[in-house]
């Protein structure tokens, strides 16, 4: 139950988050981090294989 509650408050907070960081991305420079975009999925993508790696091999 505890799971289910903090998934649906990390959906809600990312459906808040993403329109305004939308709306406020030249105040913010955030158009300037579009060259770091080519590196975010194969790091997220890396961290996912080790955490999986990190839970197989932890018993």
């Amino acid at each position: 139950m505890n799971a289910i509650l903090i998934i649906l408050a990390l959906f809600v907070a990312l459906a808040i988050a993403v329109p305004l960081l939308e709306r406020y991305q030249e105040q913010m420079g955030l158009n300037k981090m579009v060259r770091f975009r080519k590196y975010i999925i194969p790091l997220v993508a890396l961290s996912l294989i080790l955490q999986l790696l990190y839970l197989a091999f932890k018993r």
